[in-house]
């Protein structure tokens, strides 16, 4: 097991070329009803083009060469671009983007309820039901969201529930590095994206260091913040958080992950087996 381990281990740079190469990226699971709301803002422009289609019966050469006869800017921006801004602005939660997407969402809800019948970029007498049903629904869901406890998740990572990342439980001695001595530590457990580390008198929150540890012959070396102390199984320590500087130590980072729970695996099998004997 622990040989094919180290093998496996040993290809990771062929697997972080490939990645890189191939520009591979996971997606992160996120509510639902994000999601449903980046996709109608996104798709905004495309419905007004049919609705355009169906009340008139132009064809569709001619319904764009009327939508381009407005080309002002702003015109251009109310018609083809604020909601689609709006949608990308929450396909990734975000502290500025949760603000920027209030901001254009007061800008919509403006340009409607201050509508002139027959004028850009309706041309009827009044805003598209399909318009009046997302600005709606948008501010029911973020008035929702202006509570501060259910706000949290966009000002900190670690309690993003979209974003869980599974922890394991270890013992892996390891160093952190500053610009004038290293001192140990230990972790206690580790996810893809940071790990907690046993209490030391020489980390505090806000220190930047390097975190160097070996791991099936490998020396794994990464940049990590350190965010605050707290206790976990009545054990006091250190949570950290990966500052990968580049994918290549990400993907490492990952293949570390994989070998965890890949021996967590094993070790609850075997535990299974011990009980049905």
């Amino acid at each position: 097991m622990a040989l094919n381990e180290i093998i496996y281990f040993s290809h990771i740079k062929a697997i972080e070329k490939f990645f890189i190469s191939a520009k591979i990226g996971g997606m992160k699971n996120k509510p639902l009803i994000f999601t449903v709301l980046s996709i109608l803002c996104l798709i905004e422009p495309a419905i007004k083009v049919l609705y355009f289609k169906a009340i008139t019966h132009f064809d569709f050469m001619v319904i764009f060469a009327n939508l381009q006869a407005r080309n002002s800017f702003m015109e251009v921006v109310d018609f083809w671009l604020i909601f689609p801004i709006a949608g990308m602005l929450i396909l990734k939660l975000r502290k500025w983007t949760y603000f920027a997407f209030m901001g254009v969402l007061a800008y919509i809800n403006y340009n409607i309820f201050t509508y002139e019948k027959y004028t850009w970029p309706y041309n009827s007498d009044s805003p598209f039901m399909y318009n009046y049903v997302v600005a709606i629904l948008s501010v029911a869901v973020f008035a929702y969201f202006l509570s501060p406890k259910v706000r949290e998740p966009f000002f900190d990572r670690r309690v993003r529930w979209w974003e869980p990342k599974t922890r394991y439980n270890v013992r892996i001695h390891c160093k952190l590095h500053s610009n004038n001595f290293a001192f140990p530590t230990e972790i206690i457990n580790i996810s893809q994206t940071g790990a907690f580390l046993l209490d030391s008198k020489y980390m505090k929150a806000g220190d930047q260091l390097q975190m160097e540890f070996n791991f099936l012959g490998q020396t794994i070396i990464l940049p990590v913040e350190i965010i605050h102390k707290h206790t976990v199984q009545n054990q006091t320590g250190y949570g950290v958080k990966f500052n990968f500087n580049t994918l290549a130590q990400s993907m490492r980072m990952a293949k570390v992950i994989n070998v965890i729970k890949k021996s967590h695996g094993m070790f609850k099998e075997e535990k299974i087996k011990d009980l049905a004997a």
